[in-house]
C-alpha cells in the first residue's frame, strides 16, 4: 500500500507529460500566421509557382482536416497561372491515416488528462497530508526521468541514422507505403520543405519545454520540502 500512491502519481505524471506534448503540438500546428511568415521568408512561392496565400491555405486545410473541422483536404489553387486541384489521390489517402493518428492522440490527451486527475486525487487521498507535496514532486521527477530516457534514445537513433529513424517512425504508425511521396508528383511535399519542418520542431519543443521546465522546477522545490512530523498524542510525556 505504501507504493500504491507513488505508482498512481507516477502514472498521472506520465499522462500529464503526454497531454503537454500533444497540446504543444496542437498550438504549433494551428498557427496560420506563423506559416504565412515562414513561407514569405523562404520565398517558396517563387520556387513552386503557387502564391503564399494559396500555400498557407493549402497547409491549413491539412491541419483543419486533422482537427476534424473539414471533411476533405481538397481545394483549388493557382499554380503558374492555372487553376488546379491541390492534392492527388495518394495524398488524400495518406491524410486519412494521418487524421486517424492525430485524432487518436487527441483522444489519449483528452481522456488521459481526466485519468491523470483521478489517479492524482486517489494518490493524495491515500497519502498523509504532510507527505503529499513530496509524493507528487517525486513522482513527476521520476516520470520526467523516464520520459527523458526515451527521448534520449530516440534522439541518438535519429542522429545516428535519420533515414532509418524516419522509416521506422512511419512503419510504427502506418501499415502501408502511402507516406512515400514524391516532390515531382505530390504538392504536399513541395509545401512542406525541410526548413518548415525544422521550424515546426523548434517551436514545438519551445512550447513544450516552457511549461515542462516550470513543472520540473516546482517538483524539485516540492521534493526538498521537509516532511511534516505527525502531531504527538496528547498526554504522552515522551512526546515532549
Amino acid at each position: 500500500m505504501k507504493r500504491l500512491p507513488f505508482m498512481l502519481a507516477f502514472l498521472a505524471s506520465l499522462l500529464v507529460i503526454v497531454a503537454l506534448l500533444f497540446t504543444s503540438l496542437q498550438l504549433c500546428m494551428n498557427d496560420e500566421g506563423w506559416y504565412y511568415r515562414q513561407y514569405e521568408k523562404m520565398n517558396l512561392s517563387a520556387r513552386i509557382g503557387i502564391s503564399t496565400a494559396d500555400i498557407t491555405e493549402a497547409l491549413m486545410r491539412l491541419v483543419d482536416y486533422m482537427e476534424g473541422r473539414v471533411e476533405s483536404i481538397q481545394l483549388v489553387v493557382t499554380e503558374d497561372g492555372e487553376a488546379v486541384e491541390m492534392y492527388n489521390e495518394r495524398e488524400t489517402l495518406h491524410m486519412l491515416d494521418v487524421r486517424a493518428l492525430y485524432q487518436a492522440w487527441r483522444t489519449v490527451r483528452d481522456f488521459g488528462a481526466l485519468a491523470a486527475a483521478v489517479l492524482l486525487l486517489t494518490a493524495l487521498y491515500l497519502t498523509e497530508k504532510g507527505a503529499r507535496l513530496r509524493l507528487v514532486s517525486r513522482a513527476f521527477l521520476w516520470a520526467s526521468a523516464a520520459f527523458g530516457a526515451l527521448l534520449a534514445a530516440l534522439a541518438i537513433f535519429a542522429l545516428a541514422d535519420f533515414g532509418a529513424f524516419w522509416v521506422a517512425f512511419h512503419h510504427v504508425f502506418f501499415d502501408n507505403d502511402l507516406w512515400l511521396l514524391s516532390y515531382q508528383t505530390d504538392r504536399m511535399i513541395r509545401i512542406c520543405p525541410a526548413e518548415l519542418f525544422s521550424g515546426i520542431i523548434a517551436r514545438f519543443a519551445l512550447l513544450f519545454l516552457i511549461p515542462f521546465a516550470a513543472l520540473l522546477a516546482l517538483s524539485f522545490f516540492g521534493k526538498r520540502t521537509p516532511r511534516k512530523a505527525a502531531p504527538a498524542p496528547e498526554g504522552n510525556p515522551d512526546a515532549l
